[in-house]
């Protein structure tokens, strides 16, 4: 416990009466850590706020160790708030690892927390998120990065604090304590934490790197190999807060545009940078997009070599789904966005009096809707065209009406519009077979096909909308 002041104390993690959303899966780790803040809750005014995550992995024993902790939660006379989520699904539908999923589902569950306790009236500055990683994972983690080819970021290792994507402030109590403390403090107070037997068996690369490759070096190399190894993670953080520093800064001259699923750098600050700066300012930027943790070396190089392309449109995946193009001279970093996962929706089609649509058209946004004088249409495509349109995207052989006889390929609008190329197929399209009638708005205004507008003589209106209600 009293290292775990120090810790606390030496490197600002936590203050009075502040609230603390703390991870407690059950295991050693967590168990310590909440025994340990629950003794200090008193002498620092601290909330603590349990959260377990039932992460469905194990059948049977997840739902032991669940009982376990809501159990332990009661005895101290604290809830337990606790989230059920089936990971392996998770993890196969967004294609990434089990273990992926799994974390990425635990930090959305603390951030829930915290953001209930912030809209319950709590300051954001008085909140931290504890999790329980100790020395033992430092080592594992900076040599799984090593196994990885990591940059010197990912040498740091684990950091004793971060702020998450919404800002609130993640702590590790436990980074200067070793497994084999942990587990004698949980022994000294007969805390019994729960075993999960999986830890003990090399199905997993972590596990793997525990289990195998750290003893092998302590038995060939180095006794102390976790100590040398936590040692150079320390010093490489030093190095690192200063680069971090320097990025930032340039980070700030290179944002050209940020949006929800995308961040666009100025290509002539990239180029002009040192590629020590470069790579900050491109960690930044996958860091607010949320990929932040340990980008590999070959993932910077791939970047880099678009970002240097002649081709104004060049692009690189990235882990999880997340990838990196060329928009003419600037470098466009994105992640994969809900409009490219969600299925057609379809549309909504009426018929109406020409008197019915001048009514309608006073609406304010004449851009949620296309118009069309439904007898042309009906002379050019037959009687039953209205049957044949659909929302898409573009294909081979797609064109745009530009006047009553002339055409467009829907590439050279798009060329013509400077839409990106990664984003060309993201632009809905109501068509009927190649001919586009609508260019929904992307970016700006949408393009309505004039070869059947309106004019003196319609009396009747088709009017084709897209989720919306008239």
């Amino acid at each position: 416990m009293k290292k775990v002041i120090e810790t606390i104390r030496k490197h600002g993690l936590i203050s009075e009466n502040q609230h603390i959303v703390l991870g407690l899966s059950g295991g050693p780790d967590s168990v310590c850590l909440f025994h340990v803040l629950n003794r200090l809750s008193e002498e620092m005014k601290l909330t603590l706020h349990p959260v377990h995550i039932n992460h469905k992995f194990r059948p049977g024993a997840a739902e032991r160790d669940q009982a376990y902790v809501e159990e332990l939660c009661r005895k101290m006379g604290l809830e337990c708030r606790t989230f059920v989520v089936d990971c392996n699904a998770i993890a196969t539908r967004e294609k990434m690892t089990g273990e992926e999923a799994g974390r990425m589902v635990r930090y959305k569950a603390f951030a829930q927390v915290a953001e209930e306790l912030e809209t319950g009236g709590v300051s954001k500055d008085d909140i931290r998120i504890a999790v329980a990683q100790n020395a033992d994972d430092q080592a594992e983690t900076i040599l799984f990065r090593i196994l990885r080819g990591t940059g010197t970021d990912g040498l740091s290792g684990i950091s004793y604090k971060r702020r998450d994507e919404k800002g609130y402030l993640i702590i590790r109590p436990l980074l200067d304590v070793t497994k084999a403390q942990v587990m004698d403090y949980c022994r000294e107070n007969q805390l019994n934490p729960c075993m999960d037997h999986t830890n003990q068996e090399a199905i997993y690369t972590r596990n793997k790197i525990r289990l195998e490759l750290i003893p092998y070096l302590q038995r060939e190399y180095n006794s102390n190999i976790k100590e040398t190894i936590i040692r150079m993670g320390k010093t490489a953080a030093i190095d690192g807060d200063y680069l971090a520093a320097e990025g930032a800064e340039a980070y700030r001259e290179a944002l050209r545009e940020k949006g929800k699923d995308y961040i666009i750098l100025s290509g002539k600050v990239l180029k002009d940078c040192h590629r020590a700066i470069r790579r900050r300012i491109l960690s930044e930027a996958l860091k607010e997009l949320g990929l932040g943790d340990d980008v590999s070396f070959a993932n910077f190089q791939s970047v880099e070599s678009i970002l240097l392309s002649e081709s104004p449109s060049a692009r690189t995946d990235l882990p999880r789904g997340y990838y990196a193009t060329r928009v003419y001279e600037d470098l466009k970093l994105c992640r994969r966005s809900e409009s490219q996962r969600k299925e057609d929706t379809g549309l909504r089609i009426r018929v109406m009096t020409i008197e019915e649509f001048n009514r309608l058209s006073q609406e304010p946004d004449r851009e949620s809707f296309a118009a069309f004088d439904f007898d042309k249409m009906a002379e050019v495509l037959g009687t039953d065209f209205d049957r044949r349109i659909h929302l898409g995207k573009r294909e081979a052989g797609d064109y745009l009406p530009i006047g009553e006889t002339k055409r467009k390929k829907i590439q050279d609008y798009y060329v013509d519009r400077k839409i990106p190329k990664d984003e060309r197929d993201e632009v809905e399209l109501v068509k009927i077979g190649h001919e586009v009638l609508w260019v929904l708005p992307w970016r700006g205004k949408g393009r309505f096909s004039p070869k059947y507008k309106l004019g003196p003589d319609t009396k009747k209106v088709i009017c084709i909308e897209k989720n919306c209600e008239l």
